[in-house]
């Protein structure tokens, strides 16, 4: 038995399952700690005077998991992180939504682009007359927008397959559509984020899968990195097509407070084993932990607060563990610099 290869491979799996889902330049610890210093340079560090978000007073006792209570806490993000939301709209049919976008892109495929039709794979999954149904309770723009995107890159794989004629780049090129093809549209994700402006419509809207509103931590952690989408997206802040867009949109997210939310749904709990959830975070586990505990160091470097705000019995038992080591090796630090430069760290 091959230990070393075996050790290696329980390695990446656990990397795999914790661990930021792209690339972090520099290192995730570095680079948690450049892109605070961008979110600083950009938004000033009022955000970060409000405190971290605690789940035990966020969250209303009074939530009973409809979408109407699940839209409210959708708004009280909103206003937390101060994000206007007269122009946001949404909705927790993402699902419903999704399949009707990828429905009308391939009857308009079959429409625009007859070339092509034998060659894709991608499969209308819901009726015409569900379509216009769902159009018609008021999703027409987001159907559109979504159709638009599929179109587009339904075309672009249908052609570079039919143009194709190198064997192994053909069989690559078919085995990525494949994969795309026999997934449901959207499906390992929990939510996402429409500029509809691109469509021609007004506005932006934020979709949530139809079993969000079962879980309130859920509907805020989705809804804080959405609104990252809003701000950075929606005012060209970013670069959307930067390797770790999504990770700083994640950190958007602590930035503003709601690290624990982010940090405690990053790996779901079933009984007996953890597992993944559905690319609801991409810094992570580790990362989201390793983001809250540089979020509380540079709060108690900033104002005299104490260095753990009370989150202990908010987070989860790996989250704690996981934040409490690294604001330990943080605190080292500066009081190594600290003694270096002659100026005992507070």
């Amino acid at each position: 038995m091959n230990l070393i290869g075996a050790w290696r491979r329980r390695q990446r799996e656990r990397d795999l399952l914790y661990g930021p889902k792209v690339m972090l330049p520099g290192g995730p610890e570095q680079w948690i700690e450049d892109s605070l210093d961008w979110l600083v340079g950009r938004f000033g560090v009022e955000p970060m005077r409000r405190g971290p978000v605690l789940p035990s007073a966020f969250v209303p006792a009074r939530y009973d998991g409809s979408e109407h209570a699940a839209r409210e806490l959708c708004l009280r993000v909103c206003a937390w992180m101060e994000v206007p939301d007269d122009r946001i709209r949404f909705s927790f049919r993402m699902e419903d939504v999704r399949a009707a976008g990828r429905s009308t892109a391939v009857r308009r495929l079959r429409a625009e682009h007859p070339e092509l039709a034998g060659i894709s794979g991608l499969q209308a999954t819901m009726p015409a007359g569900d379509v216009d149904g769902l159009a018609a309770a008021g999703y027409a723009p987001e159907i559109a927008v979504l159709a638009e995107r599929e179109l587009i890159a339904e075309v672009k794989r249908s052609t570079e397959l039919r143009d194709a004629t190198d064997p192994e780049r053909r069989a690559e090129l078919y085995e990525r559509a494949v994969a795309v093809w026999s997934a449901p549209a959207g499906s390992g994700s929990r939510a996402a984020w429409l500029d509809l402006r691109t469509g021609g419509h007004d506005g932006t809207a934020v979709l949530l899968s139809a079993t969000t509103p079962a879980d309130p931590s859920a509907v805020i952690a989705a809804t804080a990195h959405e609104l990252g989408h809003e701000v950075l997206w929606g005012y060209h802040l970013m670069d959307r097509n930067r390797p770790d867009a999504e990770a700083v949109t994640d950190l958007f997210a602590v930035f503003h407070g709601f690290g624990i939310f982010l940090a405690n749904q990053a790996v779901e709990r079933v009984p007996g084993r953890r597992r993944m959830r559905q690319s609801l975070g991409y810094l992570g586990e580790r990362g989201a932990s390793d983001a809250l505990a540089a979020y509380c160091f540079r709060r108690h470097t900033l104002w005299p607060e104490s260095l753990l705000p009370v989150l202990p019995a908010e987070l989860d038992r790996a989250v704690r563990i996981r934040t409490f080591a690294r604001l330990a090796t943080l605190v080292k630090r500066a009081e190594i610099d600290s003694i270096q430069e002659g100026a005992p760290l507070r």
